[in-house]
């Protein structure tokens, strides 16, 4: 249904591009040993992202901070061959600011270490997002790079990392309503942050 929907636009007139993003696997919380990572705290009083808030009276939960480390790159660059995003299997345009673990390890070989904060998901869930390891390397080769990683040797996996590629509508297109140009009465939807920071504008996207 998401290739028909993406052919009859192209019919239509409507320009199309290819974005491509990946995300970090997931962690249980229980399964981490935060005294091997360093402690972030939130901030002191918390500033609200509006402002029309004028304070939050939530208590803040601290994220934790680790490293990837020679082991946990050897991991990745040992496997390079087996990242879609790496190896060229998945083409479409990634966002600039926060590019793949192998990606990193590539590019800036020189480094010992990349940073990964602990992100809990929420108050409700078990679920820490490894923020700073993008990938889409095999479970196997994630299983053995989180487990080479300070606090992270006996992770569980909640979800491991993956690779996504999809079709979006560039947003020059659109009017200012999210209305389309060229198709008068169709309404295209905004992507998410990341999207519409790698497309420089709204987008709306296909699998």
């Amino acid at each position: 249904m998401a290739s028909m929907l993406a052919r009859w636009l192209r019919a239509s007139g409507f320009r199309m591009g290819r974005l491509k993003t990946g995300t970090p696997p997931r962690l249980h919380k229980d399964s981490i040993d935060y005294a091997r990572c360093g402690v972030q705290p939130g901030d002191d009083p918390p500033q609200p992202f509006s402002y029309l808030t004028e304070r939050l009276d939530v208590d803040q939960i601290c994220c934790h901070l680790t490293w990837t480390n020679e082991t946990t790159h050897r991991v990745i660059r040992d496997n390079l061959d087996r990242s879609p995003l790496y190896a060229g299997i998945i083409q479409g345009i990634g966002p600039r600011y926060c590019p793949s673990i192998e990606d990193k390890v590539v590019r800036f070989g020189e480094r010992e270490r990349h940073q990964i904060f602990l992100e809990p998901e929420s108050r409700s869930t078990d679920e820490v997002y490894a923020n700073g390891i993008s990938t889409s390397l095999p479970r196997d080769v994630q299983e053995a790079m989180v487990h080479s990683i300070a606090g992270l040797e006996r992770a569980r996996f909640i979800r491991y990392g993956y690779a996504v590629e999809y079709t979006f509508v560039p947003p020059h297109q659109l009017r200012a309503t999210l209305e389309a140009r060229a198709v008068p009465g169709l309404f295209c939807a905004t992507g998410s942050r990341s999207q519409r920071l790698s497309s420089a504008g709204s987008s709306t996207r296909w699998q």
